[in-house]
C-alpha cells in the first residue's frame, strides 16, 4: 500500500509514504516470505522452532483487564456545565428566534394580503 506524493519543496520530492507515516531512507521493508526464510533477525530461535516451546499463546480477553472506568467528575462541574449549556441555549434562542418569527409573520400577512 505504499503511495508515493510529490510535496513541495526541493528536498522532499518523491517522499514514500505506508499508511499515513513517511518511510525515511534507513526504514526497512521486509517481505514476509524473507522474513519466515531468514529469522536470524529475531532474538531466541526465530520462526524456526514452531511448536518447539509449546508456550501458552494468550488472547487479549485473556491479557486484558476489564476494569469499569469511571470519571472523576466533580458533581459542581456538572452542575456549572449544565448551567453553563442552559446560558448559551438561551442567548443563541433570543438571537434566532426573534428573526424566524419576524420572518413567518410576515410571510403569513403576505399571504392574507393576497388572499383578501
Amino acid at each position: 500500500m505504499a503511495v508515493t506524493e510529490e510535496l513541495s519543496g526541493g528536498d522532499r520530492k518523491g517522499i514514500m509514504m505506508i499508511e499515513g507515516r513517511v518511510l525515511k531512507p534507513q526504514d526497512v521493508i521486509h517481505d514476509l516470505l524473507d522474513v519466515l526464510e531468514d529469522s536470524s533477525g529475531f532474538p531466541g530461535q526465530g520462526l524456526s522452532g514452531r511448536g518447539a516451546g509449546r508456550e501458552k499463546i494468550y488472547d487479549l480477553v485473556d491479557v486484558v483487564e476489564k476494569k469499569p472506568r469511571m470519571a472523576f467528575v466533580d458533581t459542581g462541574l456538572h452542575e456549572e456545565i449544565m448551567k453553563r449549556a442552559a446560558e448559551i441555549a438561551e442567548k443563541v434562542s433570543r438571537e434566532v428566534i426573534p428573526t424566524v418569527a419576524e420572518r413567518v409573520i410576515r410571510e403569513e400577512i403576505e399571504k392574507l394580503k393576497k388572499s383578501m
